[in-house]
């Protein structure tokens, strides 16, 4: 237990220990706290590091490019996508300092450490890479199926509204492989309604 006169020291000492006090140094002070950055969010990654946002925006026009997202749900899962491959890059190359700081220092705990905290932390946002692209996939995958029974429905002058939650894609390969695109759309039109008469039911009539 601490005596009244260690109390008062050890306030004494906290006065001369108040972090940076100018605008320079409390900046400094933040890049230090995000470190390399692995475990940062976007936004505090790109206030403390300018320069990775930039690379970051480069690497998001190129997968735009080539993965052509369309609609909020894509680009919800393409974004994803897109920051866990730039954390994913950003970890092999900080992984590689790691793993030399230590092989300059094997007698180092603290190296070891922090080259397998980067080794996992690099696995982690492929994981998280992978997943997103796969779900990216299936919905780009249901968009086109979708597209084609759209165009049965307006042909039939049915109305064409087809959810984006809905893994056509699959039904039609699992389930309804010999089934007419049309019908399947009206399937679907039919279940969207009653989803909307289910959240919406009709009033009674007074007595």
């Amino acid at each position: 237990m601490s005596s009244a006169a260690q109390v008062r020291a050890n306030r004494a000492n906290a006065q001369f220990s108040t972090g940076p006090r100018t605008q320079e140094g409390q900046q400094q002070s933040k890049s230090n706290a995000v470190s390399h950055g692995l475990r940062a969010s976007r936004e505090t990654l790109f206030a403390a590091h300018p320069e990775e946002q930039r690379s970051y925006n480069d690497l998001q026009e190129k997968l735009r490019a080539d993965l052509l997202p369309t609609g909020p749900a894509e680009e919800l899962v393409f974004d994803a996508y897109a920051f866990a491959s730039f954390q994913a890059q950003r970890a092999q190359s900080i992984e590689v300092q790691t793993q030399n700081h230590f092989l300059d220092n094997p007698d180092n705990h603290q190296a070891f450490l922090q080259m397998e905290r980067t080794a996992k932390l690099g696995a982690l946002y492929e994981r998280r890479a992978a997943k997103s692209f796969d779900e990216l996939r299936k919905l780009q995958a249901d968009r086109f199926a979708a597209a084609e029974i759209i165009l049965e429905l307006d042909k039939a002058k049915l109305p064409s509204v087809v959810s984006r939650a809905l893994p056509i894609a699959t039904i039609r390969k699992k389930f309804l492989q010999r089934e007419d695109p049309l019908l399947l759309g009206i399937a679907a039109n039919a279940a969207n309604e009653a989803r909307t008469n289910e959240a919406n039911p009709p009033c009674p009539a007074n007595a």
